[in-house]
């Protein structure tokens, strides 16, 4: 995903202002109080639209009755453009819902309801709230906080915001499946390799009974020849006895 544009009314202190986003990196520059931060906060606004705290009190700006945060980006060339709202009501200030609106192109995707929008964006993002504002945007206050913590406290986070111990136990089942998988593999490569011998001896024993059936014919037509030659030398009576004698 890449911002290209956003848009803040009555944010913190911008009144009304666009702020453009190149390709690659941007640094925001300028004095203090002048609206730096706001820029990230507005993103953050208009992303997830929930309160860092309690309430919206930080992000609309002082005095006035409403605020808006438009912010334009692009994800795998398509354009979109996602608008949210802040509505002061009595001493509380909420989101104002009828500026909810989610386009990609000129196509509206979902207005109105906080949960479609969210479906929605997560769809075409991929981004989790969480991940974002502990990896992706590093608050100036929680800056040092992350920089000091022990490395065991550190990994224990990211283990949290990545799901690092549900990619190890997926890990392990697969080993083990893995296992399971060789000795089935070699169970039936033994077997196969059985059956191959098998085959092979079958074969063998055919060849072997071809060969004997092939040698009987071809002494019985020679047991036949000579009973035929005594016969005509010697009579029926010594070809009679020959075959007596033969057993044919």
């Amino acid at each position: 995903m890449r911002i290209e544009a956003i848009q803040l009314e009555n944010i913190r202190s911008h009144i009304k202002s666009t702020v453009p986003f190149a390709r690659g990196f941007n640094c925001i520059v300028g004095g203090l109080g002048t609206g730096k931060s706001s820029v990230l906060y507005a993103i953050d606004f208009a992303f997830f639209g929930e309160p860092i705290g309690r309430s919206f009190e930080y992000l609309l700006r002082e005095g006035a009755n409403s605020g808006k945060v438009t912010v334009q980006f692009s994800q795998n060339g398509q354009t979109y453009q996602l608008t949210r709202g802040l509505k002061r009501r009595g001493k509380g200030i909420g989101q104002d819902f009828e500026e909810l609106k989610l386009f990609k192109d000129r196509t509206l995707l979902a207005s109105m309801k906080t949960d479609a929008v969210a479906e929605q964006f997560k769809a075409i993002t991929g981004l989790d709230k969480d991940l974002y504002r502990e990896i992706i945007w590093v608050r100036q206050e929680h800056l040092k906080e992350l920089l000091d913590t022990t490395p065991r406290d550190r990994q224990k986070r990211l283990d949290e915001l990545f799901g690092l111990s549900d990619y190890e136990t997926a890990w392990s089942n697969i080993a083990s499946y893995q296992r399971e998988y060789d000795g089935e593999r070699n169970y039936f490569t033994y077997d196969l390799a059985q059956t191959d011998v098998l085959l092979q001896q079958i074969g063998e024993h055919q060849s072997y009974a071809k060969h004997r059936i092939s040698l009987s014919r071809f002494c019985k037509s020679k047991f036949w020849f000579l009973i035929n030659l005594v016969h005509h030398l010697f009579g029926n009576h010594q070809a009679s006895l020959l075959s007596h004698l033969l057993g044919v």
